[in-house]
């Protein structure tokens, strides 16, 4: 495949645009619009991308093969250590939720889509960004994605011998297409536009109308050269400067760092010019060719950081920051990128490369998918249907479910290792953003997943104060009805909804200061928790938990003694706030499983028809369906029927 001449100053450009993104991750105020170096990445590698293989298409020899083979060993070499250093930081720095949420996006970034997993993803829990150390591979995947479509469009250029103004035509509809679906997608849905291929390729598509283009600017004068260079230039460093995240972005604002890179490339290079004097600094060639290495390492690197020591003083973090960055990314460039791509671009070594990104993608796709089911237990109603998310133990031991919404969830990982340690058959069944209340989906099928599993305990946490909302029968009803079929259930009480500013970011920019809920969810939720309380009986327990998460004057208690954070996000706790509530969890349950031992006892006792205890009668369906036993309760009772047919009695 044909080469294309060596210009220092684009590895100057990349070096302006890498800079700025970096500096914008470090501290927005330095540079605002730094973000834009995104914007310069695109239209250069669409303009070197398009240069080579169009050059190559016009001399007869363009190879679609060899060119993945260039792209794999210029990518994914890097990418592949990139993203194993993320996953195995994350397993120490992040709470299990996160590192869950880590693996889900690595599985998406070594597939190139984390683009449109980052776009589908969903602000149901608060998404941070130094939670999010894949954050940045969105535009790797937009890059990827075009270039499954660019090669062929070229190879049918070539096929059908198009002219170069054909070409340019096709091109240019593309682009002023893509450019269009910008400006009318970017007001309606800024995430969609700034997420996708189709409102994004405009930009690659710029640098390639360049290289199909072969401008004879030369012609011009150096005066004429240097005036537009300079303009090119301005355009991208103002655009650094005044472009900010308030704005419509990408939309018409991306066209002025766009122009400007267009322009700086476009116009003809020679070494007079002060633009091409400028950008082919010796220093700035050093950091252009160290970019790509920078841009990987640089974010996850600072999400760590942030996310750990969010406690220590700007200075702290962003002195390892930096150190941290420059350290791992010059390793990285010599010890991987430099030699990767020099030995696996070698064309006898083109099966070793594609058998390598084949072994690359499935052991760490695998490893993300392991990490995100480990890591966070959701089940969906789907899931429901066939018994939810199940965790075998011993043939004959006790059953219990976990069912509710994310705040049920939220206790999955807790509930298994706690299942685990009991040797118990674990069912989940508890959905984030889920209703288990009578009239939803998500009520009908947990019924008929315990109606089917007969459980021992039923593990039951909601978000108790919304999902009520005052309607307290709600759970009365719900109560009675899964009592005809589990023998028991633990009911785990709402802990503290932290208030807004409880935050790493809000920590980082004004330090630790004590924390307390909104005086009027709290007091919501006490008395919803009080009501909760009164439900107590002899077959339903009540974990009250609030006491490990708000001192007696009402500040909540936000890191344990190691220092690890006990809440994921506003609402719910991380893994390390549940393990704070399983010992309580785990004496309720061996509880009620003894009491239910006891009562099978006694009614095994006063059997004389050799059927077995009232318990293995009702799983299998041999008790009278007109028999029906009464929970009482502090101020209220509970009846329930042993009939599956009749609906719950209030």
């Amino acid at each position: 495949m044909s080469g294309i001449r060596y210009r220092p100053s684009i590895d100057g450009m990349r070096a302006i645009a890498v800079l700025g993104v970096l500096l914008f991750h470090l501290d927005e105020c330095l540079l605002p619009g730094g973000f834009v170096g995104v914007d310069v990445f695109f239209v250069i590698s669409g303009y070197l991308i398009t240069s080579i293989i169009y050059r190559a298409a016009e001399a007869n020899h363009f190879s679609i093969s060899r060119f993945y083979q260039r792209r794999i060993s210029r990518i994914f070499p890097v990418l592949f250590a990139v993203t194993l250093a993320i996953l195995v930081a994350a397993s120490w720095i992040y709470s299990p939720q996160d590192f869950a949420s880590a693996g889900a996006l690595a599985v998406a970034s070594v597939l190139s889509v984390a683009n449109l997993k980052l776009m589908l993803q969903g602000d149901y829990f608060d998404v941070t960004a130094d939670s999010q150390p894949f954050l940045h591979f969105w535009s790797l995947s937009v890059e990827e994605q075009f270039y499954i479509f660019l090669p062929v469009l070229l190879m049918v250029a070539q096929r059908f011998r198009f002219s170069r103004g054909v070409l340019l035509s096709v091109l240019w509809i593309l682009a002023l297409s893509s450019f269009a679906a910008c400006l009318y997608a970017t007001p309606l849905n800024p995430t969609w536009a700034f997420y996708l291929l189709p409102t994004r390729a405009w930009e690659l598509l710029a640098g390639a109308i360049l290289a199909v283009t072969a401008t004879r600017a030369g012609q011009s004068s150096l005066r004429a050269k240097n005036a537009l260079s300079l303009i090119g230039l301005s355009l991208i460093v103002l655009s650094m400067g005044l472009i900010n995240e308030s704005m419509p972005f990408p939309g018409y604002v991306a066209l002025f760092p766009v122009l400007g890179s267009v322009l700086l490339i476009g116009v003809a290079h020679e070494p007079e010019q002060l633009t091409e004097r400028l950008l082919s600094h010796d220093w700035l060639i050093r950091i252009g060719r160290l970019s790509y290495s920078l841009y990987l390492w640089h974010w996850p690197i600072y999400c760590f950081v942030d996310y750990r020591l969010f406690s220590d003083t700007p200075s702290v973090r962003i002195g390892l920051k930096v150190a941290l960055t420059v350290a791992c990314s010059v390793a990285s460039y010599f010890l991987i990128e430099k030699p990767f791509r020099a030995y696996l671009n070698q064309p006898q070594r083109k099966s070793l490369g594609f058998i390598g990104l084949a072994v690359g993608v499935a052991m760490l796709g695998w490893a993300g998918y392991t990490i995100r089911q480990d890591n966070y237990i959701d089940s969906s109603v789907r899931e429901i249907a066939s018994g939810g998310i199940q965790f075998p133990g011993e043939s004959n031991s006790p059953r219990i479910v976990l069912m509710g919404d994310s705040n049920g969830s939220m206790y999955g990982t807790m509930m298994k290792s706690l299942a685990a340690e009991e040797k118990l058959n674990l069912n989940v069944i508890s959905v984030a953003a889920g209703a288990p209340f009578p009239g939803t989906r998500q009520y009908r099928e947990s019924l008929k997943c315990l109606q089917s599993y007969q459980p021992d305990v039923t593990v039951f946490a909601a978000a108790w104060a919304t999902k009520l909302d005052g309607d307290q029968a709600k759970l009365t009803v719900a109560l009675d009805a899964i009592l005809q079929h589990s023998s028991s259930i633990v009911l785990i009480t709402q802990p503290p909804v932290l208030p807004q500013n409880a935050t790493r970011q809000y920590f980082r920019e004004h330090g630790i200061e004590p924390v307390y809920e909104d005086a009027e969810l709290e007091s919501r939720r006490h008395r919803t928790n009080e009501f909760l309380a009164t439900l107590a009986s002899d077959r339903i327990a009540v974990v009250r938990i609030n006491s490990e998460f708000q001192r007696p004057d009402g500040e909540i208690v936000l890191l344990n003694k190691a220092g690890r954070q006990l809440f994921h996000d506003r609402a719910h706790l991380s893994e390390h706030g549940a393990q704070r509530v399983k010992p309580q969890v785990s004496a309720a349950i061996r509880e009620l499983l003894k009491r239910g031992s006891q009562s099978e006892g006694r009614q095994s006792s006063n059997s004389s028809d050799g059927r077995g205890s009232a318990t293995d009668q009702r799983r299998h369906g041999q008790l009278p369906q007109d028999r029906a036993s009464e929970v009482r309760t502090a101020g209220h009772k509970i009846l329930y029927s042993y009939d599956r047919s009749s609906p719950p009695i209030d």
